[in-house]
């Protein structure tokens, strides 16, 4: 510290004896307004995802070898050779990919990832963090773009949320968060104050030869001063050693000093790589092994209700804490009743969590011997309790609904409904304003939403004029949204957004749709019984019928929905899959739908076709069980071209 502050008063003194690689420079003196786009010299492409493990029959998590092989075997018949391949074996850290460029060993730009072409270039702070050399040692290239992970190690996490806690902050939620915050400040004063490292794992462009092998790659880049872990690094001299190395990964993931989420396993040879190419998303020759989420144990202390925007109750477990991930636990749905029931759960129960997909907490396990007696079983509720009305639980249905005409809690969820962005999508009206609007009493139902002033607004804590102007904007310009997302925003019950599609262009306006009969809605493909009855409950419903009287009177004018401009599908249902290459999967739901089709987002009996591109998983396995016919991207678009 003492010999920086002796730096930093010479260079005071002598301006022209500052250097671009001088400790002075790792922080700038001015924040920026916005991060400019960064293109990469190659595309940094993201890593093909295998989930190499399954769950035994007590719901545990076993290693499924299949899918490493099934790795090893692809890359034997692309190079038509049954001789073991050379593998190499890193770590995948749970950080954020980046790119850094150095010209004659100076470091001239660092980027984000982006969309793999473009990113955003963040020099300025990577500049402040001291693993990142700003210049290059030993007989380094003279052009090098270099790819790495930055992280944050879990001490350094830990103290930083310890310092936040006293200055009255709030934790951050995981490392890999933070890090990405971080590198997106715009004042890198504040990326400087975060305890970030890097890990370096491979070059985007290098002038000259570059090793043989992906792990002298690594060895080269330390010895130019660049941070790569090679002391966890395992090259493997086969697929067995590579299971092996999973194995022992899996043992060692929560003694590391950071987070890790998987391995990613690489063909060492680079001309090997070289040979093997890319598909347009992923290289052919490395992949990314996931680890399966982790499960926690933790005690269901209570059971609450929730009641959504048509009255269903669902029961939410309270759980003592726990982290699970990164990620503080503390409660979990259970769905429903036949749920609780199948599972055997009670208060007080000793259960196991996981974050399904490492995101959504779920209870998969309750673990029965740990039960003392004092465990109670969980009532099913008779009164709502947002309102106090009954509740009723329709014949063959698994959710009791709350019958109160006036109850707040449905209409909070139903306010939020419409409001959102697959409905109206008013931007700014979220959870927080809409507590406000009711608290107020300023809104009773949808219609309201188009009746309020600036001095309504203004009854709102920390209400200025730009967002309340800002908010009157949002509202006015929801009032000409497509027929379709009204009708979803209208909160039908068993009218999702694909129904409602369907009924906007069999009707094209609102009052069409109301002035039809059973028989009409049932000659709809796709509209049964059900769904047709709560068409008719709706609109035969006096309060609703007010209700839509209101929102036309207010300007509401939803725009005539968009006619399918063929019926080559018509009644087809798709599954998109896998890495899809020669389109987006939102253009090749598109193209199915523009033809009478329907896009799915899950596999069951009645999919008629699944779209697989490289890399597909599960939904793919699914459909060769169920005979679903699986197409590729090239007989997809055939078929739109021809039909069936």
């Amino acid at each position: 510290d003492r010999l920086l502050q002796r730096l930093l008063q010479l260079e005071e003194a002598f301006p022209a004896l500052i250097t671009p690689d001088s400790p002075s420079q790792r922080i700038g003196n001015t924040p920026l307004d916005s991060f400019p786009s960064a293109t990469h010299a190659r595309p940094m492409l993201s890593l093909d995802n295998r989930f190499p493990y399954k769950k035994n029959e007590n719901d545990e998590f076993i290693v499924d070898e299949k899918e490493l092989r099934d790795f090893d075997d692809q890359i034997k018949r692309f190079l038509s050779t049954d001789e073991s391949i050379e593998y190499l074996c890193e770590m995948k850290l749970d950080g954020v990919a980046v790119a850094l460029t150095y010209e004659n060993g100076l470091l001239v730009r660092g980027a984000t990832r982006g969309d793999g072409t473009t990113g955003e270039e963040i020099t300025q702070n990577v500049r402040t963090i001291g693993a990142i050399p700003l210049r290059l040692q030993d007989e380094y290239p003279t052009q090098l773009e270099v790819r790495g992970e930055i992280y944050m190690e879990l001490e350094g996490f830990r103290r930083l949320n310890q310092q936040r806690r006293e200055e009255g902050e709030t934790s951050f939620a995981n490392p890999r968060n933070v890090t990405a915050g971080s590198l997106r400040q715009l004042d890198p004063k504040l990326t400087a104050g975060r305890p970030l490292t890097i890990s370096c794992y491979g070059i985007g462009k290098i002038s000259g030869s570059a090793p043989e092998s992906h792990y002298q790659l690594l060895e080269s880049l330390r010895r130019w001063g660049l941070k790569a872990n090679l002391e966890t690094v395992r090259v493997a001299s086969n697929i067995e050693e590579v299971i092996a190395r999973y194995n022992e990964l899996l043992e060692l993931r929560d003694r590391l000093p950071y987070e890790i989420d998987g391995m990613v396993v690489k063909v060492n040879s680079r001309n090997l790589q070289q040979e093997l190419g890319e598909k347009s998303r992923a290289p052919r020759w490395a992949i990314a092994c996931k680890f399966p989420p982790r499960q926690e144990q933790t005690v269901l202390e209570s059971v609450r209700y929730q009641v959504g925007r048509t009255g269903a109750i669902t029961p939410v477990a309270n759980l003592r804490p726990v982290n699970v991930s990164g990620v503080t636990v503390s409660s979990a749905s259970l769905h429903n009743w036949e749920e609780i029931t199948r599972l055997g759960i009670r208060i007080g129960d000793t259960v196991v969590v996981e974050r399904a997909g490492d995101v959504i907490p779920d209870i998969v396990k309750i673990l029965t011997e740990k039960r003392d007696g004092s465990e109670q079983e969980i009532p099913e509720p008779t009164v709502c309790p947002a309102c106090g009305s009954p509740v009723t639980r329709e014949t063959g249905e698994v959710v009791p609904r709350c019958q109160g005409l006036s109850c707040p809690a449905q209409l909070k969820e139903s306010l939020k409904h419409f409001c959102g962005r697959n409905a109206m999508d008013i931007e700014g009206l979220g959870d927080r304003l809409i507590d406000q609007l009711l608290r107020l009493g300023l809104v009773k139902s949808v219609a309201d939403l188009y009746r309020l002033t600036r001095e309504d607004l203004f009854q709102f804590e920390r209400m200025g004029d730009k967002l309340a102007d800002k908010l009157l904007t949002a509202i006015e310009a929801s009032k000409q949204r497509p027929l379709e997302r009204f009708l979803f925003a209208l909160g039908i019950r068993h009218v999702g957004s694909h129904l409602a599609k369907v009924l906007s262009r069999q009707f094209g306006s609102t009052d069409a749709l109301a002035a039809t009969d059973r028989e009409q809605l049932l000659a709809i493909h796709e509209i049964g019984p059900q769904v047709a009855e709560s068409v008719l409950r709706f609109f035969a419903d006096r309060n609703n019928r007010e209700i839509l009287n209101q929102l036309q009177q207010a300007g509401v004018t939803p725009l005539a929905g968009e006619q399918p401009r063929g019926n080559k599908l018509s009644g087809k249902i798709f599954v998109f899959t896998g890495a899809l290459e020669r389109f987006s999967r939102k253009q090749g739901e598109a193209l199915v739908e523009a033809q009478g089709g329907r896009a799915s987002g899950s596999v069951s009996k009645k999919t008629d076709y699944v779209v697989a591109g490289p890399a597909a998983g599960s939904k793919l396995a699914k459909a060769e069980q169920l005979g679903i016919r699986v197409l590729n991207e090239e007989e997809f678009l055939a078929l739109i071209e021809q039909g069936e």
